[in-house]
């Protein structure tokens, strides 16, 4: 009787893929994992430009010494649109290893978070430095 030779799945089933490269036996990292790793960088940047783009809306605007509301209004949402170019800006620097297809990622990435951080961090500045304009005494 002849023995049947070893299939090479039964020879060692217990070996990772990942750790035949390296030696070491730690997985290298992927690029999924670094394309996550960038978007969630580029989340957290929007974020604490929102915090900056509102923070700095309220500085300026109380400053200033315009008559009409509005305008107060527009240099606040003007600088939330160019902080957030400079936020896109950044995210293309950052070289973020995205598909071209998927490119609107550097967009979309955070944009909500950014869009809410400015309001909260523009109506709390504003109330910190006029704290006494909505107040009435009651009688």
């Amino acid at each position: 009787m002849t023995r049947h030779p070893k299939k090479k799945e039964d020879e060692n089933p217990n070996v990772d893929d990942n750790t035949k490269d390296n030696p070491t036996g730690i997985p290298s990292q992927t690029e999924e994992s670094r394309i996550k790793g960038g978007l969630d960088k580029l989340f957290w940047l929007r974020v604490g430009l929102g915090v900056l783009a509102g923070s700095l809306s309220a500085i300026i605007g109380s400053g200033s010494t315009f008559s009409i509301e509005s305008s107060r209004i527009g240099l606040g949402f003007g600088i939330m649109i160019i902080l957030f170019i400079v936020s896109y800006a950044a995210a293309k620097s950052m070289r973020i290893p995205i598909a071209a297809s998927e490119k609107k990622k550097l967009i979309t990435t955070g944009y909500g978070s950014y869009f809410l951080m400015f309001i909260f961090c523009w109506i709390l500045v504003n109330t910190l430095i006029h704290p006494d304009v909505g107040i009435a005494t009651v009688r």
